[in-house]
Order: C-alpha cells, then structure tokens, then sequence
C-alpha cells in the first residue's frame, strides 16, 4: 500500500519547521495539481517526492547549495537514485534493512567543474562509492582498517576515484545514513 504523507505530518516527524519544509517543497517539485493555496486540498507526498525534498533541503541547510545548484545536483542525481533503489521505499532498499546484515553504505561526493570541463550541461561532477568489504588488521600496531570499494564515476573527467579526490572543493553525501535517518523518523511513533 502506499502510504502519502502532508506537510505537516511530515514537519512534525522529521522535526524540520513547517514554513521550511514548505519552502523547500516548493524550490524542489513542481506545483502540486491538486493542491493550492486556495483549493481546500493539502498537497500529499510519495517517498520519491519526500526523498527529493529532504535532499534537496540537506543540500541547502547542511552543504550550503544555492537553492539552483541544489535543483542541479538532484536532477544529475535522480537517474543514478532511482537505478540504485533509493526512491522506492519497497524496493531495494526495504529488502536490504530486513535483512540481519546491514546493507553497505553509499556515500556521494561531488564537486563543481571547472567551466571548461562542464559535461552535458552538468556543473558538477560525482564520484559515487559502495564499500564491497570492509577488514581490520588487529595485529597491526595503530588501527588499520582495509575498505574494498565500488566505484561510479558520472560527469567527471577524471580518470578514477582517487583523482577525483584530489580536488579541495570535494564535498560528500552520505546518502546511505541519510536515508536511515528519513525512514526511522517516518516510523517512528509520535511521543
């Protein structure tokens, strides 16, 4: 069943002011059909919908986007979201959390392109990053931990991930931890 959830409802469960929520609403999906300022209906959300706005929100209050650039990053990212299972609720996703082991995260990083480097109209380029294994060398003196990682490289001219990583103006979305943190707010029972 698919569950549709109001300004309001969802205000109150991701404790993010309403007049906030709204507004992000509003810099982030286009104008609701139904709803209005004077139609009597509330606009209702799907979880693709509420993903974008809280991204693109995070974008904005955490990573301090213009509003433009965070509409930018969520369109050259809403491909590789939708492919990866994170708009679907009942996808991927929720097969994965029921699971005993918990699913490896996905951390984006992203950075503006130089002008003459900016590829299919895209200003940013992105390095997206799976961890396959993660070991930890006890014997060794210190902590040394050893990560196998998968690696997506999308609107980038470099050649791997660790040149990407080079770049000072690199910033990061752990889109895994992020999604953790919507769901257990929206399951979480009012208190």
């Amino acid at each position: 069943m698919i569950h549709y959830y109001t300004n309001r409802e969802l205000s109150e469960k991701l404790e993010i002011n309403l007049a906030r929520w709204k507004r992000w609403s509003r810099s982030f999906l286009p104008p609701d059909p139904l709803g209005g300022m004077q139609s009597g209906y509330a606009r209702q959300y799907t979880f693709k919908d509420l993903l974008k706005v809280f991204l693109g929100g995070h974008l904005i209050s955490h990573l301090r986007l213009s509003v433009q650039d965070s509409r930018k990053v969520l369109a050259d990212l809403a491909p590789w979201l939708k492919k990866a299972g994170f708009f679907d609720m009942n996808g991927s996703l929720g097969a994965e959390s029921q699971k005993t082991e918990p699913p490896q995260p996905y951390r984006i990083y992203f950075c503006p392109l130089p002008r003459a480097e900016t590829r299919n109209g895209s200003n940013f380029g992105y390095l997206i990053r799976r961890s396959v294994s993660v070991d930890s060398d006890e014997s060794a003196p210190g902590h040394r931990v050893t990560e196998r990682v998968a690696e997506t490289l999308i609107h980038s001219g470099a050649p791997d991930g660790r040149t990407f990583l080079t770049d000072p103006n690199v910033r990061i979305i752990n889109i895994s931890a992020l999604v953790d943190l919507l769901v257990d707010r929206l399951h979480r029972k009012n208190q």
